[in-house]
């Protein structure tokens, strides 16, 4: 099927284009939080590579599914004014700015992975065990760094399928286009197949970092800034997708329900970071008491001596 200018369709209203626009500025702030949450941090502890891998490959199904979809808004653009192209391409844009940040997640992940869990301890030699509680501060002399963890191996890997299925994505839509076109039964099917396996992996993304939440009761690197902007931006952000022509429910379907499962680590990250709040105030009332009571100690301890030389 040759492109036919008469299927261009209606510019999106100006209402809609507003929306979407304030919707691309908001995904691509939200996920600064997190970036910069792990660049202060230097490390991305406490994220879950099973996460960052659903998440990653999820965000390349999406953003290949909603390009195929909407081919057709890339060819308008040839026979439409410059804003109205714009205005049309903005769901697109939407998709790519979420999955490009996540992809930015991915590679911070990565880069600051901890040093401290990239390998598996190695004893040192039988001698430095033996003198160790004579010089328990000195490093041991016949210590080395042993192999790489089960972590860091799973990180690894998580790099590697996520390469492999950015590859994968990418040359077979570009090979369908080129040799069957982008309106051909095939090229479509292709485009939802992605559309039902980034819905997979969404309703799957959050609950290992859910159960490593909840199993190290801390948010560690995790952003709840960054939640608080994505969870009810979520589900706008679906109803967006979900209202422009072209596009069935595969595109949208993942959004929604990754917003859903967002709203429950939310609750959980704000849950621990309010009981690790409350548990530095008891902290703080601690030394206090015990800094007060320590200085009374000494008033009283010098008022005697002061006393007995009298």
């Amino acid at each position: 099927m040759l492109f036919d200018p008469t299927l261009c369709g209606d510019v999106p209203s100006s209402q809609n284009t507003l929306l979407t626009a304030l919707l691309c500025a908001g995904t691509f702030l939200s996920y600064l939080p997190q970036h910069l949450k792990i660049l202060k941090r230097r490390s991305s502890d406490g994220i879950s590579p099973y996460f960052i891998l659903l998440g990653t490959v999820g965000a390349g199904s999406n953003i290949t599914n909603i390009i195929l979809l909407q081919f057709i808004a890339l060819q308008c653009c040839t026979v439409q004014t410059y804003g109205a192209c714009v205005a049309s391409l903005l769901g697109i844009f939407q998709v790519v700015i979420q999955g490009t940040m996540f992809y930015i997640t991915f590679i911070l992940y990565m880069s600051f992975f901890p040093d401290q869990s990239k390998y598996e301890d190695v004893a040192g030699s039988a001698e430095t065990e033996a003198d160790s509680e004579s010089r328990p501060l000195l490093l041991p002399r016949g210590g080395s760094r042993g192999p790489p963890s089960v972590e860091w191996q799973t990180a690894m890997w998580v790099a590697g399928a996520v390469v492999l299925h950015a590859g994968i994505c990418v040359f077979m839509s570009v090979l369908l286009v080129a040799v069957i076109g982008p309106y051909a039964a095939p090229t479509r099917t292709w485009a939802s197949l992605l559309g039902l396996f980034s819905l997979c992996l969404t309703c799957l993304q959050f609950f290992p970092q859910i159960i490593k939440t909840w199993r190290s009761g801390n948010v560690g690197a995790l952003s709840i800034p960054m939640m608080l902007m994505q969870t009810p931006g979520g589900f706008v952000f679906a109803y967006s997708i979900a209202i422009r022509s072209g596009v069935n429910w595969s595109s949208w379907i993942s959004t929604f329900v990754a917003a859903t499962l967002q709203c429950v680590l939310l609750v959980i990250c704000l849950l621990f970071e309010a009981q690790a709040k409350n548990q530095r105030a008891l902290e703080s009332a601690d030394a206090a008491v015990n800094g007060t009571a320590a200085d009374a100690t000494s008033s009283s301890a010098a008022q005697a001596s002061e006393n007995t030389s009298t």
